[in-house]
């Protein structure tokens, strides 16, 4: 069943709900992660790492290497990031210094997510393939010492979500794979339609799913069945992140931002002011945080 809402997008101003905050780079913000309300990071395009300690009120930046930075994910004090040209590393203090443990340079490692205390997976694809998108996902069952390679399930691998301790979930092109054994089994699903899929979340067995050219989809099936939201808008998608099982934020392509609620039921959708491409959302108790081209970040109260 199709679900189609039509969807106004409405203009307005940064200083009635969103804030831009000023970081100390230029360079494209891919991911922001907090593991909580305080401590959080984000990840650039020129191989920066900024840290915050104070909910995002101040940010402290270093490059940690030459590579593009597309994902990074912490448990406590043990993190890992991964990015272009086969980049992952991994950290045992909170990210104050990093372990170049970084695999075959023609991987582009997309999403990097951490099961449980000694579980870990990262995805990508693998660029030998003459169409750039055979998939590659490696698992570690030794915090990180060594990395087993998985069986492709699919091609294109763009996404990794995690429900701890166990369940993780795999997004590749027209398929999301489910694991409840921390990746040692999977199970598989796949979604219809002719548009891509970028990113996605899952609480429990609930999800919710966006690509291009507005694409937005949700499933309560362990990602088996999907049910597509129509939504009037043309502008793609990039990334999702969940307040609870039937709601939470998505952005996209020059700046717009959508509000979900009531299993994706009422939609809110917004510009945020700036004519800019977001790439990430993460919502913490207190705020959600926003990042993308050239630097930008933004922030709001909850």
């Amino acid at each position: 069943m199709l679900l189609i809402l039509t969807v106004y997008l409405t203009s307005i101003t940064c200083g009635s709900e969103f804030q831009k905050i000023d970081l100390p780079t230029k360079a494209d913000i891919n991911e922001i992660y907090f593991d909580n309300p305080a401590y959080g990071w984000a990840v650039t395009s020129d191989g920066e790492l900024l840290s915050t300690w104070d909910g995002g009120r101040t940010w402290k930046i270093k490059k940690v290497t030459s590579r593009k930075i597309n994902d990074i994910e912490f448990m406590g004090r043990r993190g890992y990031l991964a990015g272009d040209r086969g980049l992952l590393m991994k950290s045992t203090d909170r990210g104050a210094t990093w372990q170049d443990i970084s695999m075959n340079i023609k991987y582009r490692f997309s999403a990097v997510g951490i099961a449980n205390d000694s579980s870990a997976l990262v995805c990508g694809t693998d660029q030998n393939s003459m169409a750039k998108t055979r998939g590659v996902l490696y698992h570690s069952w030794n915090y990180g010492k060594s990395w087993k390679r998985a069986p492709r399930y699919g091609n294109g691998y763009a996404d990794i979500a995690v429900t701890r301790p166990k369940k993780t979930y795999v997004l590749a092109i027209k398929r999301v794979s489910h694991s409840i054994n921390a990746g040692m089994n999977y199970f598989h699903g796949k979604y219809e339609g002719n548009r891509l899929a970028f990113d996605f979340d899952f609480i429990e067995d609930w999800g919710f799913m966006v690509g291009s050219k507005g694409y937005f989809a949700k499933s309560n099936t362990h990602g088996k069945i999907w049910e597509e939201i129509e939504l009037d808008i043309t502008k793609d998608l990039f990334a999702v992140d969940m307040f609870d099982k039937s709601s939470g934020v998505a952005v996209g392509q020059d700046g717009v931002v959508i509000f979900f609620y009531e299993d994706g039921k009422r939609i809110n959708a917004k510009y945020c002011g700036y004519n800019i491409d977001l790439y990430t959302v993460f919502i913490t108790s207190k705020k959600i945080f926003m990042g993308g081209r050239d630097g930008t970040m933004l922030v709001m109260e909850r």
